[in-house]
C-alpha cells in the first residue's frame, strides 16, 4: 500500500471512531469527539466538515470542549472571509467565561474588528480577565491600536500595563513600542528608559531591536559614545539581523568620528556574517571608507564585493562609483548607506 493510500486509510478510520464517540451522545466524550473531529477535517482541509463538527461541540454547551470549539471556529471562520460568523463564535467563547478561551477570543475579536471602539472593548475584557498571557497581549494590541488612533496618553498607558505584567515576550515587546511612540513625542529621556527595559529584559530577539533603536537614537541626540555603547552590545548578542545592523550603524559612526580602524573592522564584520541585506551595503560602506583615505585598490575591491552580491540598493551604488572612479573622475568619497532602524 502506498504512504499515500495508508494516510487517507487512517483518517478515515480516525473519523469513524471519533463519529462513534459522538454518536454515543456520552456527555464528556461526544463534545471531545466532535472538537477533535474538527481539528481533523481542518487538518485535511475538510473546512465545510471542520465547521460541522465545532458547531456540534459548541451545541452541546460543554464547559471544556464547547469554548474551545467556539475559538476554532472563530479562527476558521475568519481565515475563509466569514467575518461576521467569525464574531459570532469568538463572542460564544467570550460569553462562556471560560478562563482561558474567553480572554484568547477576546484578542482574536480585538484583532479582527474593523470597528476601532469594538477592537477595544474586545481588548478591554481580555485586560480585564489578568490572564497571565492574553492580557498582557491585549494590552500591547490595545497600545498600538490607540498609537494608530492618536491617542498616544493612552496608548502608553496600555502599553506599561503589558510592560508592568512582566510576561516574557509582551513585556519587551511593549517597552519597544514604548520607545518608539515616545521618540516619535519626543520625550527622548523617556525612549532611552523604555529601551533600556528591553534591552535588560535579555529577550533574545527584541533585546538587540532595542538596543539598535537605542543608539540610533543616542545619536540623532549627539550622544556617540553612547550610541556604541548600544550598538556593541547588539553586536555581542550575535543576533543574525540586527548584531550585523548594528555593526553598519557602527562602522559608519565610526568613519564620521575618522576611527578608520573601526570602521573597517565594523564593516568586515558584517561582511563576514553574509547578512543578504547588510553585508552587501557594509561592503559598500567599506568601499567609501577606503576611498576616502585614498586606498582605490582597496575601495575597487569592495565595491566589487557589493556589485557581485546584486543588492538592489548597494550593488547599484557601487557600480556607479566604480565607474567613476576607474575613469578617474570620482567627485569624492560617497555618502554611506546605513542600516534601516526601528
Amino acid at each position: 500500500m502506498k504512504s499515500s493510500e495508508h494516510g487517507r486509510n487512517g483518517i478515515a478510520r480516525a473519523e469513524r471512531v471519533l463519529q462513534l464517540a459522538i454518536d454515543s451522545g456520552h456527555a464528556d466524550l461526544a463534545p471531545k469527539a466532535a472538537f477533535n473531529l474538527g481539528v481533523l477535517r481542518e487538518d485535511c482541509d475538510d473546512f465545510a466538515g471542520a465547521e460541522r463538527a465545532y458547531q456540534l461541540a459548541i451545541d452541546s454547551g460543554h464547559a471544556e470542549h464547547a469554548p474551545k470549539a467556539a475559538v476554532n471556529l472563530g479562527v476558521l471562520r475568519e481565515g475563509r472571509g466569514d467575518f461576521d460568523g467569525a464574531e459570532q463564535a469568538l463572542q460564544l467563547a467570550i460569553d462562556s467565561g471560560h478562563a482561558d478561551m474567553a480572554p484568547m477570543a477576546a484578542v482574536n475579536l480585538g484583532v479582527l474588528r474593523e470597528d476601532q471602539d469594538g477592537a477595544e472593548r474586545a481588548y478591554q475584557v481580555a485586560i480585564d480577565s489578568g490572564h497571565a498571557d492574553q492580557a498582557p497581549k491585549a494590552a500591547v494590541n490595545l497600545g498600538v491600536l490607540r498609537e494608530g488612533r492618536g491617542d498616544f496618553d493612552g496608548a502608553e498607558q496600555a502599553l506599561q500595563l503589558a510592560i508592568d505584567s512582566g510576561h516574557a515576550d509582551m513585556a519587551p515587546m511593549a517597552a519597544v513600542n514604548l520607545g518608539v511612540l515616545r521618540e516619535g513625542r519626543n520625550n527622548f529621556a523617556g525612549a532611552e528608559l523604555a529601551y533600556q527595559l528591553a534591552i535588560d529584559s535579555g529577550h533574545a530577539d527584541l533585546a538587540p531591536k532595542a538596543a539598535v533603536n537605542l543608539g540610533v537614537l543616542r545619536e540623532g541626540l549627539g550622544d556617540l559614545a553612547g550610541a556604541e555603547r548600544a550598538y556593541h552590545v547588539v553586536i555581542d548578542s550575535g543576533h543574525a539581523d540586527q548584531a550585523p545592523q548594528a555593526a553598519v550603524n557602527l562602522g559608519v559612526l565610526c568613519h564620521a568620528r575618522a576611527d578608520f580602524a573601526g570602521a573597517e573592522r565594523a564593516f568586515q564584520l558584517v561582511i563576514e556574517s553574509g547578512h543578504a541585506d547588510m553585508a552587501p551595503k557594509a561592503a559598500f560602506n567599506l568601499g567609501v571608507l577606503r576611498e576616502d583615505q585614498g586606498d582605490l585598490a582597496g575601495a575597487e575591491r569592495a565595491y566589487q564585493l557589493a556589485i557581485d552580491s546584486g543588492h538592489p540598493t548597494a550593488a547599484s551604488c557601487a557600480r556607479e562609483v566604480l565607474q567613476l572612479l576607474r575613469h578617474d573622475d570620482a567627485p569624492g568619497a560617497s555618502d554611506a548607506i546605513c542600516g534601516s532602524t526601528l
